[in-house]
C-alpha cells in the first residue's frame, strides 16, 4: 500500500500519483472483465462523459475566444488581448483537469477489479481525497499564471505595434526589459502560490527572502532609484527621444531613454549620461514642448529724439500687430520702457507663431532691421554711451 499520511504529501504527490497509476494499470490488465457489470458500465460511461465534455467545451470556448481575439480596434482591443492570452491556458486547463477526472474514474475502475484488496481501496481513497484535489489546484495556479504572463506579453506587443503604426518614438529595448521584468514577477508569484498549495511552509522562506531583499535594496538603493526613475519617465513621458531639455544645468537633446539612465547630447555635441533618479527629484524644462518663441527686445534712442519717441512707438506697434509671423493670440506690446543713463528705452514684447529656432532667427532678423528703419524714418538714432562734462564759468 502506498503511504497515505497527509503530513507527508508535499512535493511527493507526483511520485505517489505515479506509483498508484502503475499499480492500477497492472491490476486492470490482469483482472477479468465483465462488460455486463453495472458498476463497470457506469464507470466507463462517466469516462466517456468526461472526454466528450472536454472536447465540446474546448471547441466552444476556442471558437468564442477566437472571435474575441480578432477585436483589435478602439476600446475592444483589450478584449482581444485578453481573449488571445486566454486560449492556450484555458485549453490546457480543460484537458489537464479532464485528465485528473479520467484518473479518478480509472482509480474507481481499479478498485472495482480489486474489491477483495483493502489496501487498494485505501490507496484509491487517498488518491481521490488528498492527491487529485491538490493537483487540480496546481493546474489552476499554473494556467492562471500562464494567462497573466501572456496578457503582459500581448500588451507589450500591442504597445509596440501602436508605436510603429503611429510613428511614435519609443525605446523598444527599455520597453522589452520592463515587460520582461513583469513576466518574471508574475511567474515568481505563481511559483510561491503553487509551493504553498503543495503544503510547503513559505513563511520561513519569505522571511529569509525578505531579509535578503532588504539588505540588497539598501546596498543598491541608487540602482533601484534610477530603475524606478526610468519607469516613471517611460510612463509619465515628460520628454521623448529628440526633445530638447534642460535639467540640473544640463541642456541638450534626448538621444536615448534607458531603464537606468538617459543620454543627452549637448549643444557642443558632448554626450551626457544622466541617471534617471535625477528626473524624479529635479525640475525638467522641455523646451521642445513650447508653443511659441518669445521676442523680448529693448531699444534705446537718444535724449535729443524725445519728441520722436511717441511716433516711433506707434509705428513699431503697427509693425508687430500687423506681421503674420507674430501670434496675435498672445500678448503684443510696444511701450515706453524708461529713462536709461544715455537712452530713452522702448520695450518690445511679442511671440512668434513658429517654435523652430532657425525660423525664429530669420523672423527676428527681419523685424529688428525694420525697427531700425522706422527709427531712422523719424529722424532719430540709437543712443550710445556718452558723458557730458560741465566746466565752471571762468575756468581755464
Amino acid at each position: 500500500m502506498v503511504g497515505c499520511n497527509p503530513q507527508g504529501l508535499g512535493v511527493h504527490k507526483p511520485i505517489i500519483l505515479a506509483g498508484i497509476l502503475s499499480r492500477m494499470l497492472a491490476t486492470i490488465n490482469d483482472a477479468p472483465t465483465d462488460v455486463l457489470d453495472p458498476d463497470f458500465v457506469s464507470i466507463l460511461t462517466m469516462l466517456g462523459v468526461v472526454l466528450v465534455s472536454a472536447i465540446v467545451l474546448h471547441l466552444i470556448l476556442g471558437w468564442i475566444l477566437g472571435r474575441m481575439g480578432r477585436m483589435t480596434k478602439g476600446k475592444m482591443r483589450w478584449g482581444g488581448v485578453v481573449a488571445g492570452a486566454l486560449r492556450l491556458p484555458i485549453g490546457l486547463a480543460i484537458w489537464l483537469l479532464a485528465a485528473t477526472f479520467v484518473i479518478e474514474h480509472g482509480a474507481a475502475l481499479w478498485a472495482h477489479f480489486s474489491k477483495s484488496d483493502g489496501n487498494i481501496a485505501a490507496d484509491v481513497e487517498h488518491l481521490v481525497r488528498d492527491v487529485l484535489p491538490d493537483i487540480r489546484i496546481m493546474i489552476g495556479v499554473f494556467c492562471g499564471t500562464l494567462f497573466v504572463s501572456r496578457v503582459v506579453r500581448r500588451t507589450q506587443a500591442m504597445i509596440e505595434r501602436q508605436a510603429t503604426d503611429t510613428g511614435a518614438e519609443m525605446d523598444m529595448t527599455a520597453l522589452q526589459a520592463l515587460f520582461g521584468i513583469g513576466v518574471v514577477i508574475v511567474w515568481v508569484m505563481g511559483i510561491i502560490v503553487g509551493m504553498q498549495s503543495l503544503g510547503m511552509n513559505m513563511s520561513a522562506i519569505l522571511t529569509i527572502g525578505g531579509i535578503g531583499s532588504a539588505a540588497f535594496a539598501f546596498a543598491s538603493k541608487d540602482v533601484i532609484a534610477n530603475f524606478f526613475g526610468g519607469i516613471m519617465v517611460l510612463f509619465n513621458r515628460p520628454f521623448r527621444v529628440g526633445d530638447w531639455v534642460v535639467v540640473k544645468g544640463v541642456e541638450g537633446g534626448i538621444e536615448r531613454i534607458g531603464l537606468y539612465a538617459t543620454y543627452i547630447r549637448t549643444g557642443d555635441k558632448r554626450l551626457v549620461y544622466v541617471p534617471n533618479s535625477v528626473f524624479v527629484s529635479g525640475v525638467i524644462e522641455n523646451t521642445s514642448k513650447r508653443t511659441n518663441r518669445r521676442l523680448n527686445e529693448t531699444i534705446g534712442v537718444r535724449y535729443d529724439d524725445f519728441d520722436a519717441v511717441e511716433p516711433i512707438i506707434g509705428d513699431l506697434a503697427a509693425l508687430f500687430e500687423g506681421d503674420d509671423a507674430i501670434d496675435h493670440d498672445q500678448a503684443v506690446r510696444v511701450t515706453f520702457g524708461g529713462y536709461g543713463d544715455s537712452t530713452i528705452d522702448i520695450s518690445i514684447l511679442a511671440f512668434t507663431s513658429t517654435t523652430s529656432i532657425a525660423e525664429y532667427a530669420k523672423i527676428r532678423e527681419r523685424l529688428m532691421l525694420e525697427v531700425g528703419r522706422i527709427v531712422q524714418k523719424h529722424g532719430a538714432d540709437f543712443a550710445f554711451p556718452t558723458m557730458t562734462v560741465d566746466m565752471p564759468v571762468g575756468s581755464k
